[in-house]
């Protein structure tokens, strides 16, 4: 609160205070304790007039406005350090400031530069960014470009419900296949839904690379049967590179914007089907083999054609508080659960020749053979993950193992090397029966000190 919003508060308090009777004045008094966080007393003599509430004025400024310009490109020109070391020397940053770049004027602000404070400066220099070599501030946690970041619109892709939206607004992530250990190279997913019509494209890219990337959405934006107006995307340095900013930069028609940081339900439709399409088929296995490429993409290719022709979902309408406050109260879209199939159709969006296009891709499938066939692919790419992996284990066991034959100390049966360098009778093989004592006592830094004769007694035992 104001000092001006303050004097009129206590003035309003102060003609209800002289007009109410005992009982009402004492509940004054606790309102504006408890507003203004003054003592009883002090109240008191406010509202009873003894003490007239004034406003203090302060000292005024020191420092006029040129020299505080001066000290701020000063201070930008050494490379904008802590106002403390600043401070402590400016005499010396000023005279090379001079020499250097330009002289300070007028005079007077010189004189006035020399005598700041660094409380003076942190005030001065209050909102300035503090202009650094290389202090462009990168996210550390996902290693994204901070440039692109900022060109990107950062919102919530859950703004607008997906019933009210037409169909080609899409959400993109991705879901790795590392079986729990991210180190080294493996298999990801790249998944694409529509918000609106539910249609979800998935296919593998090997690692998640820019380029890999960039060529796996791709082909899914070729699979989808609509354009895509718009592509919503996480902070993943796999979205926020120079291929992803050079490709979208080409097409003007495809909006793209990026979730809010630590916001996972800004991306939700895409993140729900990592879990129903994309983990339902291959779980939380490792998939490392890169010779799998080919067949997982067919495989991902029947999939998507399984979920999309032949698994309905359904489309939420309307969701409200419950009202103790303790979940939501949801309304799905009137007619039952559809295919995504069905929804395209219903849409409206596609052209008759599309529509007719996409109804007889939908008729030469049987969604129970294409099931079966998924299974029985899936069950061949894990055999042969399987083999790799064993196979990849028996050669690191064999590597082993010749280590291990080679080795000086493997190979001498007394368990020491049989380099001819060394003589047999050069090594003492006797077992070393001396105390700790005994041989710190034989140590050439111990013998090397002038010890007594009694010390050195002990130092050669027989």
């Amino acid at each position: 609160m104001s000092r001006k919003s303050r004097f009129e508060y206590i003035g309003e308090k102060r003609r209800a205070y002289t007009k109410s009777g005992k009982a009402k004045r004492s509940r004054i008094l606790d309102e504006v304790c408890e507003t203004l966080g003054y003592t009883r007393k002090y109240v008191i003599k406010l509202l009873t007039g003894n003490i007239r509430y004034r406003e203090r004025k302060g000292r005024g400024r020191t420092y006029g406005t040129s020299a505080l310009e001066n000290v701020r490109r000063i201070w930008e020109s050494v490379g904008c350090p802590c106002t403390t070391y600043f401070v402590s020397e400016l005499p010396r940053i000023v005279r090379e400031y001079e020499e250097c770049i330009a002289l300070i004027k007028p005079k007077e602000d010189k004189t006035a530069i020399l005598s700041m404070s660094a409380s003076t400066l942190d005030r001065a220099f209050k909102g300035l960014p503090r202009i650094k070599p290389f202090a462009t501030k990168y996210n550390r946690r996902s290693g994204v470009n901070r440039p692109i970041l900022d060109a990107i619109e950062c919102k919530s892709g859950e703004e607008v419900m997906a019933c009210h939206v037409r169909p080609g607004d899409t959400q993109i992530d991705t879901v790795a296949h590392s079986g729990g250990d991210m180190r080294g190279n493996f298999f990801w997913t790249l998944t694409q839904t529509d918000r609106n019509t539910q249609w979800t494209e998935i296919t593998t890219t090997w690692n998640r690379g820019m380029h890999n990337t960039v060529s796996a959405l791709k082909r899914l934006e070729r699979r989808f049967p609509f354009p895509i107006t718009a592509e919503h995307v996480d902070n993943g340095p796999e979205f926020i590179n120079y291929a992803m900013a050079e490709m979208h930069g080409k097409r003007k028609e495809i909006s793209i914007s990026r979730s809010r940081f630590y916001r996972k339900n800004d991306n939700a439709h895409v993140e729900q089907k990592n879990g129903s399409v994309v983990r339902e088929l291959f779980g939380e296995l490792r998939l490392d083999c890169q010779d799998l490429e080919p067949d997982l993409m067919r495989l991902e290719a029947e999939w998507s054609d399984y979920c999309n022709f032949f698994r309905p979902t359904k489309m939420i309408v309307a969701k409200t508080k419950k009202p103790d406050g303790k979940g939501y109260v949801r309304k799905y879209q009137a007619g039952g659960p559809k295919t995504p199939y069905q929804r395209v159709l219903d849409s409206g969006i596609l052209s008759e020749e599309d529509a007719k296009a996409l109804t007889e891709r939908y008729r030469s499938l049987n969604g129970i053979q294409l099931y079966q066939q998924v299974v029985r692919r899936l069950k061949r790419i894990l055999r042969r993950q399987e083999a790799w992996r064993d196979k990849k284990r028996d050669a690191q066991k064999v590597f082993l193992e010749a280590r291990l034959a080679d080795s000086a100390l493997r190979a001498a049966p007394s368990g020491t090397s049989a380099s001819p360098v060394l003589k047999d009778e050069a090594i003492d093989l006797r077992p070393n029966r001396l105390s700790i004592r005994q041989r710190k006592m034989q140590s050439v830094q111990y013998l090397t000190n002038k010890k007594n004769n009694r010390q050195l007694s002990g130092a050669h035992p027989t």
